[in-house]
C-alpha cells in the first residue's frame, strides 16, 4: 500500500520542493521508498527549482516485487504514459500473460500491468478488468490528459481540489493537499459539518474543507486543459432484477467458492500475511476459509480490553483454537487518553467513529508481525448483519410506515424519527448513521451554520442515492444505502487511516466485487432466517468449520469505553474547552449538554464533540 500526490495545470504551478512536501506528509503510508517526477509544458523533465505543469509523487509500501524495479512514478516503455498508484490489482497476473508478447516488462509489479492495459484498452475498460482495491493518477502526455481512478467500493482514498484557475491537485489524504499551500485550511463547509454531527462523517464527495472533494468509489475523473469531468464505471444496486431462487445450501456453496477465490487472490504477496480476528461471524468465516478452504496457515490478531463489556479476546481465542490458528492478543490496559488525540488527527477532519481507537492498536499489534492483514469488513452490509434491520422491517409491515419509507425525503426525517422511538440509538447508528437527532443538532450548531446553508439540504448527497433502489424492498434499500455511505465513508476510512498509520495493508475478501454482486441478488431468507437471525448464509457456511456455540453468540460492536473515559477530570477538561471555543460554528453553551457534570453523557455526542474541538482548535 502506498501514498500518492500530484498536480496538473495549464501553467507552471509547483517546484519540486513543494511537491516533495506534499508527498512526505504521506510517509506513514509508504516508508520503503519515495519518488517524484515533474514536467514542463513541452513534456520535458524540469530541473530543481523550476516549476512544472505536471507532477506525480509517490511513497511506497513494498508488497509485490520488493526490488527497486517497483519504484514510482512508473512509466511505460516509451516514457509517454506515467502512473503513481496506491493499492493492489489482485488478478494482474492473468493479464500480464496476455500482454507480455507485446510489451517489455521491467518489473513484476501489478502497477506496470495497469500501464500496459491502459495503452491497449483505455481507462474505463482497464478499470472493469481490475479486481482489487486502488486509487491512482495516470498522466498521458500524448493526449495531455490526467486520469484519476478509484476502486469500485472505495477501499483506497483519493482527494482532490480543482482550483478556479483550472489546476488540479490530488492526494491520498487531505493533509497532503493542505501542504500544497494552494488549498484553504481554515474554511468550513456547513453541509459537511451537519453531516458529521448527524452521521459521524461527511458523505459522498464532500469534506469539511469546501475546496477539497473525494473521488467517489467506482468513478474516474479526466482532466484536460483545465476542465475536469467525472464518470461512473461501476455500481451494484441491491434488490433489483431477478433474485436467486436456489435453496440456501446451493447458494451457500456458491458463495463459499467465491470467498475462497477472493481469499486466494488476496494472499498474493511477497511479504507476510495475517488476519484480524474478533470472534464475530465475519472475521471467523474469513479465518475458517483461509485455513480450511484455501489451506494456508496464518497468524491472527485480536485486541483485548480489561472491561468485559468490550473485550472480544475470549471469543477470538476459542475460534483460533478450534481452527488451529496462532492467535496473538494485544491487551489494551494502558492509559489511552494521551494517545487518542493523535488517533483522531489521523483523519484530517472531524470523524465520529470512536472504534478507530481499537483499530489503531490492533493495526499496531499486527504490523509488528506482518505487513498485510485480511479483515472481515463489509459482512454486515452485504449480508444484513445489523440487528436494527429487523426493527425497520417490522415497521415496514405497517401500511402507514411503508408510505413514509417510500418517500425518499422523509426517510431521514419522519420515518427515522419513528425508528428513534423504537430502537436504541447505538443500534440505529449502524443503519442510518443518525447519531444526533435534528432537535439536538440545533442545541450544538450555531445560527451561523444554518444561515450559511441558506435553505440548502445538507443531506442531499445521501438522498441522491435513493432513486437508484426505489423499486427494491426495504431491506435491500437499507443495505445499498449503508454500502454507499456508512461502509464507504466510515468503516473503510477508519480501517485505511488506522492501518496505514502503521504502514499495514488491510485486504477485505468480502469486498471482492464478485461477492458484492452475488449478495445484491440474494433473497431475503438467505440474509435473515425465520427466527430473525442475521447473516443466515454466512452462518450456514461457518457451521461447517466451527461448533454452533461459536456461531450463535450475540453480536458485539468494535467499541471502546469512551463514556467511562469522559467521567472525572477528562470530561471536566473537555467541558471547559468547549465552553471557551469561539469558532463560530458551535454553541459554547452546549458544553453542559455534551459533557454533563451530574450524569453520564452520550458517548456518541462526546466523541463527536472531542473531534470537532480538535479540528477547530487547530485552525
Amino acid at each position: 500500500m502506498c501514498g500518492i500526490a500530484g498536480f496538473v495545470s495549464r501553467t507552471p504551478l509547483f517546484e519540486e520542493t513543494r511537491l516533495r512536501a506534499m508527498r512526505d506528509t504521506l510517509a506513514h503510508r509508504g516508508p520503503d521508498d519515495a519518488g517524484l517526477a515533474l514536467w514542463d509544458e513541452g513534456g520535458r523533465p524540469v530541473g530543481e527549482g523550476e516549476p512544472g505543469v505536471v507532477g506525480l509523487a509517490h511513497r511506497r509500501l513494498s508488497i509485490i516485487d520488493l526490488s527497486a524495479a517497483g519504484h514510482q512514478p512508473m512509466s511505460n516503455e516509451a516514457g509517454d504514459v506515467w502512473i503513481c498508484y496506491n493499492g493492489e490489482f489482485y488478478n494482474f497476473g492473468d493479464y500480464r500473460q496476455e500482454l507480455e508478447p507485446r510489451h517489455a516488462f521491467a518489473s513484476h509489479t501489478d502497477t506496470e500491468t495497469i500501464l500496459h492495459l491502459f495503452e491497449e484498452h483505455g481507462l474505463p475498460e482497464t478499470l472493469r478488468r481490475m479486481n482489487g482495491m486502488f486509487a491512482f493518477a495516470l498522466w498521458d502526455s500524448r493526449a495531455k490528459k490526467l486520469f484519476l481512478a478509484r476502486d469500485r467500493l472505495g477501499k483506497k482514498p483519493l482527494y482532490y481540489a480543482h482550483l478556479p484557475d483550472g489546476s488540479l491537485i490530488f492526494a491520498s489524504e487531505i493533509k497532503a493537499l493542505l501542504a500544497s499551500g494552494k488549498v484553504a485550511g481554515k474554511s468550513c463547509d456547513p453541509s459537511a459539518l451537519v453531516q458529521f454531527w448527524t452521521y459521524g462523517y461527511a458523505t459522498g464527495s464532500r469534506t469539511i474543507f469546501p475546496q477539497i472533494q473525494r473521488l467517489l468509489p467506482g468513478h474516474y475523473a479526466v482532466w484536460q486543459e483545465g476542465r475536469l469531468e467525472t464518470h461512473e464505471y461501476w455500481d451494484c444496486p441491491f434488490g433489483l432484477g431477478e433474485l436467486r431462487k436456489e435453496p440456501l445450501p446451493a447458494l451457500a456453496d456458491e458463495l463459499e467458492a467465491l470467498l475462497c477465490d477472493a481469499i486466494r487472490l488476496r494472499l498474493v504477496s511477497d511479504v507476510p500475511v495475517g488476519l484480524f480476528l474478533s470472534g464475530g461471524i465475519d472475521s471467523s468465516l474469513i479465518a475458517a476459509l483461509a485455513s480450511k478452504g484455501v489451506g494456508v496457515d496464518l497468524n491472527s490478531f485480536t485486541i483485548g480490553f480489561a472491561s468485559q463489556a468490550f473485550d472480544e479476546a475470549p471469543h477470538a481465542a476459542a475460534i483460533a483454537q478450534h481452527l488451529g490458528l496462532s492467535n496473538r492478543v494485544l491487551p489494551v490496559d494502558e492509559d489511552l487518553l494521551p494517545q487518542v488525540e493523535a488517533i483522531a488527527r489521523q483523519f484530517d477532519e472531524p470523524f465520529g467513529d470512536s472504534s478507530a481507537i481499537p483499530t489503531y492498536f490492533l493495526s499496531k499489534l499486527a504490523r509488528a508481525h506482518v505487513t498485510v492483514a485480511l479483515t472481515g469488513d463489509a459482512g454486515d452490509e452485504l449480508f444484513a448483519g445489523y440487528r436494527v434491520y429487523a426493527k425497520a422491517l417490522q415497521l415496514w409491515g405497517d401500511a402507514r410506515q411503508r408510505r413514509m419509507f417510500d418517500e425518499p425525503r422523509t426517510l431521514l426525517r419522519r420515518a427515522m424519527d419513528e425508528v428513534f422511538r423504537h430502537v436504541n440509538r447505538h443500534r440505529l447508528g449502524t443503519v442510518v448513521e443518525m447519531q444526533m437527532s435534528p432537535r439536538r443538532l440545533r442545541r450544538v450548531l450555531s445560527g451561523k451554520v444554518w444561515r450559511e446553508l441558506s435553505g440548502r439540504n445538507p443531506h442531499a448527497d445521501r438522498e441522491s442515492w435513493y432513486p437508484r433502489v426505489a423499486g427494491a424492498d426495504l431491506l435491500s434499500r437499507l443495505q445499498y444505502m449503508n454500502i454507499k455511505t456508512y461502509l464507504v465513508d466510515d468503516i473503510l476510512v477508519k480501517v485505511d487511516r488506522m492501518s496505514m498509520a502503521w504502514a499495514l495493508e488491510c485486504r477485505c475478501p468480502f469486498l471482492d466485487h464478485r461477492v458484492v454482486e452475488f449478495a445484491a441478488r440474494l433473497p431475503y431468507e438467505a440474509k435473515i432466517d425465520e427466527r430473525g437471525r442475521q447473516k443466515n448464509i454466512l452462518r450456514h457456511i461457518l457451521r461447517k468449520y466451527v461448533p454452533d456455540r461459536l456461531v450463535d453468540r450475540p453480536k458485539r460492536g468494535f467499541a471502546v469505553p469512551w463514556a467511562e473515559w469522559c467521567r472525572g477530570p477528562f470530561g471536566s477538561e473537555l467541558r471547559e474547552r468547549w465552553s471557551r471555543q469561539r469558532n463560530g460554528y458551535h454553541r459554547p453553551e452546549a458544553a453542559g449538554f455534551l459533557f454533563p457534570a451530574d450524569r453520564d453523557g452520550d458517548a456518541f455526542h462526546q466523541w463527536h464533540a472531542y473531534c470537532a474541538l480538535l479540528h477547530f482548535e487547530a485552525q
